[in-house]
């Protein structure tokens, strides 16, 4: 999300034959010029600028408005020494002016100009001395650029809460002001930090938003902004026919865009036509207009992952391993941050070209590379979601109203019974936030496709099973499955009768297992079982009968019969292969190991052998 996209300059915006005529009527006061800057200068920037020049020409008090819009405009998207200059005369008729608001707004350029300088510390610094001088004293348009001013200096210093918690400041300025401007500016922001952090709900409903009231108001740079932040929501939620139509919409509506924007949009133009299999058109974006503009945005990582895909439709498995190594290394080598949803991808096409290209190895080291950032961006939209619930539900407003009531002048028994009402709806809204909090966070520990836990889970509530049994001179059994021959079945019938089959044997997991027993998908085709109070005889028994009921299932993909399910199981057994998860999970492994080695669809206990290194 671009924290104030760059305009090229152009002579006047969307109100421009209005506006023309409104500064060249020698009958409208200064008044109304300055009223209509403050209206449009988050509307269409360029023109509240050029109202600011006729308000400098014009002279008197207003001119100190006028110089306000000039810095104001070219602070966000023209030169800075000319913002610099216009801040420090505004500043200076501001003062002579008497005119407190005025300077404390130059102020707030300031901590713009540092964070565009690269001063992050500076801004956030000169933004925290600002709050204690001012605290709520500000209208709503002051209130606006300065929440917007801070939100976007925390997302660059990675402080995700704090930029929320502005950005819904700056979004509830706006609804007060009523001004057009500053409301879609404020969604805009706001759904792309949510398609950020991946909490692509949200990002969906604001990003809509934006659009709509951007198209409505002509605010031709937002709705640039808003349609390809929804390219983007909508591909990661696997909407590949809305990501498709946003980008029809972009390439048919130039008129609604700003110049060059389709030339500045050729990844997310792209990523629209890859959604639907449009290799050819999305190759001819990447390979034009998207690398003459990374030069300008650091996108190479998604240019990457974008081209990988496309090499991968076109059977070119080397090539786009090749591709995607080298970005991925070269990154970290110099020590790039990439966002978290792009590097996933990256890792997830590295995953799918070494798996094509018949390096099984490398395809699951980069499956669990993929698998350890997906858990973060799931952390990452749980809590983005968490901040979002929170505002919803107006928990701040609940908190002023009971210190209203604890200050009011009524009887002390009204005070009484409101106070208790209004703490039973804190309360209330508190319980349901953290309920919703605890259910974000057991998602982020089950896997999506079969709704068993996830091997972050794993390793979350195994060591302390181990601890138990330990205390309690226990048993306990770590068994490893993987099912037999899964590629060739993927290869063979398609990804859609693949995931049916780890489904039906997830249920089978969960039918014939214990409900003592934590059951978990390690990864692609691999399961692992902690079963406590159980020695290995018993294990086996019961992965045995496991094996049964998995073979005697009749699975079928559309007319087509699929073949007989198997798998082959290692187990280990506490304490006698090992005290720890990582012990046991190793020794669970040669016994899998032994099993694959001896025919497959059998279950093999641990060698008695003390611990050591496959080769």
């Amino acid at each position: 999300m671009p924290e104030e996209p760059a305009a090229p300059a152009q002579p006047l915006g969307p109100e421009q034959p209005a506006l023309a005529r409104l500064l060249a009527d020698p009958g409208v006061d200064s008044a109304e010029l300055v009223a209509a800057a403050w209206e449009l200068c988050y509307l269409d920037a360029v023109a509240a600028r050029e109202i600011g020049r006729a308000l400098i020409e014009r002279g008197g008090t207003a001119a100190a408005d006028g110089w306000f819009h000039v810095a104001l405009g070219e602070v966000r998207f023209g030169d800075a020494v000319i913002a610099a200059d216009a801040v420090r005369r505004a500043r200076q008729c501001y003062r002579e002016a008497g005119n407190a608001r005025g300077v404390a707004l130059c102020d707030e350029i300031r901590a713009i100009e540092l964070r565009r300088a690269g001063d992050l510390a500076g801004s956030a610094a000169l933004q925290a001395t600002l709050d204690a001088q001012q605290g709520a004293d500000r209208d709503p348009m002051h209130a606006f650029i300065a929440h917007n001013s801070r939100a976007i200096t925390c997302k660059h210093l990675g402080q995700s809460d704090g930029a929320l918690e502005h950005f819904y400041a700056a979004s509830d300025a706006a609804l007060r002001l009523g001004w057009a401007g500053p409301r879609i500016t404020a969604w805009c922001n706001l759904g792309g930090y949510h398609q950020t952090l991946f909490n692509l709900d949200d990002a969906r409903r604001l990003s809509e938003e934006a659009l709509a009231a951007a198209r409505h108001a002509g605010a031709r740079q937002a709705v640039g902004v808003s349609a390809k932040n929804l390219i983007i929501v909508y591909y990661a939620a696997g909407e590949f026919a809305q990501a498709r139509a946003m980008a029809e919409f972009m390439l048919s509506h130039p008129d609604e865009l700003l110049p060059g924007e389709l030339q500045r949009s050729a990844l997310q133009l792209a990523m629209g036509h890859l959604a639907v299999g449009e290799i050819d058109a999305a190759m001819s974006r990447l390979e034009g207009g998207a690398i003459k503009e990374l030069g300008q945005s650091d996108g190479q990582t998604q240019w990457t992952w974008l081209t990988a895909r496309c090499l991968l439709a076109r059977d070119e498995p080397q090539a786009a391993r090749r591709i995607a190594e080298t970005t991925l290394a070269a990154r970290q080598h110099n020590g790039l941050g990439d966002e978290p949803y792009d590097l996933m991808q990256l890792y997830s096409v590295l995953a799918d070209a070494c798996e094509a290209g018949g390096d099984a190895a490398a395809a699951l080291r980069h499956m669990r590379g993929m698998h350890a950032v997906y858990e973060k961006l799931v952390g990452r939209s749980a809590r983005a979601r968490f901040i979002a619930i929170q505002v919803s539900h107006h928990l701040a407003e609940v908190q002023r109203e009971r210190d209203l009531a604890l200050d009011s002048r009524r009887s002390a028994e009204d005070d009484r019974m409101r106070l208790v009402q209004l703490n039973r709806a804190l309360q209330s809204q508190i319980a349901e936030t953290e309920m919703l909090h605890a259910k974000l966070r057991e998602q982020a520990l089950r896997d999506p496709l079969t709704g068993l836990h996830n091997r972050r889970y794993l390793f979350e509530i195994g060591p302390g099973m181990i601890e138990l049994a330990r205390r309690q001179n226990g048993q306990l059994c770590v068994v490893l499955m993987d099912l037999d021959h899964f590629k060739l079945l993927n290869d063979t019938y398609g990804h859609q009768a693949g995931d049916q089959v780890l489904q039906r044997f997830s249920g089978l997991l969960t039918q014939i297992l214990r409900r003592s027993d934590v059951v978990c998908r390690h990864g692609g085709e691999e399961f692992v079982a902690v079963m406590p109070d159980i020695d290995g005889d018993g294990a086996q028994q019961v992965i045995n009968r496991l094996l049964e009921s998995f073979h005697d299932l009749q699975l079928e993909i559309g007319r087509r019969r699929l073949p007989r399910g198997a798998f082959s199981a290692g187990i280990a057994q506490f304490p006698r292969h090992g005290n720890t998860l990582e012990q046991l999970l190793m020794r669970a492994d040669r016994g899998l190991y032994a099993a694959k080695n001896h025919g497959r669809a059998r279950v093999e206990m641990a060698p008695r052998t003390g611990f050591g290194t496959l080769t």
